[in-house]
């Protein structure tokens, strides 16, 4: 039960998206909302035009009027007494069958003369039962006043057309009171085959779904590999909302919705797919990157993997969208050619306002591909010193040594000089140790000789560079300049080897009879014959 309801509320999600991301092309069938602007510049619509009668004829049926209605109908002397019934009958036939946009109508007053009828102007075809096409036709009175009207022969159709509409299976069956037309021009009893629909809709998705994976399931418990069995577990609310999709298109066709509801729930069952398409897509794009993270780990290469694997991961994602979008404007009928030949004429505009974002992006990748630094790295950028906590598509994240975090954007950290205290083999130590002058030459020898051989016993220090030298005479000390590498790329173990030599230093000096010097100053005090010291007071 608990499966089932989040499944609903799942699915109940997914299709507000839908219906969220449809909602201009719902404005703009069913008249929710403002206007939408004209493709072209507006043509004057005369009142004697096709467009206008038309127009004329659906308010006043709109209204209830229908002997208002009727005007607008050629209607033989012999029927002239049903006209009222006709019109009625004429505006559920429009309303049920015909995807109409009064737009598409001729507005001027001699009508389309390039449609190949002379005589009139076809407004829509109807589909009879054997599959014919009959013509919804309007013809000019000449008046006066000269008006549009529909034909004689279109009038006598829509008796045929009417008897067609909604199921006569179940119109001979149902109530009146359901057979009557709801909101959008939807009759009750579809109305309620909806209402009906959603939980039977569900219940289809979750067995297709249930059955779908367990056939799969059978497949990918036969191989060795477990990364299909992790990918099957994770499609399974993509699977249901897939399955909801195939199974809405056989549901709808059965209620028989009129052209404009069935387009609209047609492009939102797309939509539904698209949906669980892209949605199965970001779950593979995830799965892929953790067992690349986990084979890296495995393999000793964690650290590389932390910084590509998130970064390209993140990278898909965005790619994965755009498309998403490109997809879904044209789902809205939106011509996704001529938008992107618009963006070539735009992208001026676009690059010069967005130029930082995008060379922030390209810093990032150039990063990447470098591999100038990874995460856990210890780096030096310019001013910025810290651990690389995080390299995003926009910024790097550094945990400084206060432990605040520094976030530069990429395209600045792609231009600064970078250190990397991560890449290196080994660490070096140097130092100055000032020796008093007291010291003889003998001694020095001895220093020297003592330190450097302490230096090479020590296990992890680098044979081949071991330096100490007397470098220079200061003001108050003989100096001597030790330098050596050891290892190690622990900073923390450096420390400790550090520590242990430089008090070896401190015992060696001492035992060679010397000592350190520190600053200091002797100052020769001279007295001449003849001279008497002044007087001190007292």
């Amino acid at each position: 039960m608990f499966r089932l309801r989040t499944l609903c509320l799942r699915q109940g999600a997914a299709a507000l998206a839908v219906l969220l991301l449809y909602a201009p092309r719902v404005h703009a069938q069913f008249g929710l909302g403002g206007k939408s602007a004209p493709d072209t510049a507006p043509t004057a619509v005369s009142s004697a035009s096709p467009r206008a009668a038309v127009q004329d004829f659906l308010k006043l049926a709109d209204a209830g009027d229908w002997a208002g209605a009727a005007d607008y109908l050629n209607v033989p002397a012999a029927e002239r007494e049903r006209a009222p019934v006709l019109a009625r009958r004429l505006k559920s036939v429009i309303d049920q069958r015909l995807a109409l946009d009064v737009r598409d109508l001729s507005p001027l007053t001699s009508g389309d003369t390039l449609d190949g009828d002379a005589a009139g102007d076809r407004m829509a075809v109807v589909m009879s039962g054997d599959g014919h096409e009959e013509p919804v036709r309007l013809v000019r009175v000449n008046g006066p006043p000269v008006r549009w009207v529909f034909s004689q022969a279109t009038v006598g159709r829509v008796d045929a057309w009417f008897e067609a509409l909604g199921s006569p299976w179940l119109r001979e069956r149902l109530p009146n009171t359901l057979m009557r037309e709801g909101p959008f021009n939807v009759y009750w009893w579809q109305w309620i085959g909806l209402g009906i629909a959603v939980p039977v809709l569900v219940l289809l998705a979750w067995l297709l779904g249930a059955l779908l994976r367990s056939l799969l399931g059978r497949i990918a418990r036969r191989t060795v590999n477990e990364w299909d069995d992790v990918l099957l577990e994770n499609l399974r609310g993509p699977f249901r909302l897939w399955s909801a999709a195939l199974a809405a298109t056989p549901l709808l066709a059965l209620l028989e919705l009129n052209p404009r509801v069935d387009g609209f729930l047609s492009s939102a069952t797309r939509g539904l797919w698209l949906i669980a398409l892209f949605w199965g897509i970001l779950r593979i794009i995830r799965i892929v990157q953790t067992n690349l993270q986990n084979a890296a780990w495995e393999t000793g290469q964690a650290a590389q993997a932390r910084t590509l694997v998130p970064l390209m991961g993140n990278f898909l994602r965005v790619t994965l969208a755009i498309i998403a979008m490109l997809v879904a404007l044209a789902q809205f009928g939106y011509p996704v050619g001529t938008l992107l030949a618009g963006l070539g004429i735009g992208g001026i505009a676009v690059a010069l306002a967005a130029q930082k974002t995008v060379e922030h992006l390209f810093g990032s990748v150039s990063l990447a591909a470098d591999k100038a630094f990874r995460v856990g790295d210890w780096v030096r950028a310019g001013t910025t010193e810290g651990e690389v906590q995080r390299i995003g598509l926009r910024s790097t994240s550094f945990r400084t040594i206060d432990r605040t975090v520094v976030r530069v954007p990429n395209g600045r950290l792609a231009d600064e000089r970078i250190e990397t205290f991560g890449e290196r083999d080994r660490i070096l130590l140097r130092t100055d140790i000032d020796i008093t002058y007291a010291t003889t030459p003998e001694q020095l020898e001895e220093i020297r000789d003592a330190l450097e051989a302490a230096l090479r016993a020590h296990p992890l220090v680098w044979p081949d560079a071991v330096r100490v030298h007397v470098v220079a005479f200061t003001d108050s000390a003989i100096r001597l300049n030790v330098v050596s590498w050891f290892k190690t790329t622990d900073w923390n173990e450096f420390l400790r080897i550090r520590h242990e030599m430089l008090l070896q230093f401190v015992r060696i000096v001492r035992d060679k009879g010397s000592s350190f010097a520190f600053p200091s100053r002797t100052i020769y005090h001279v007295s001449q014959p003849g001279m008497t010291a002044p007087p001190v007071d007292g």
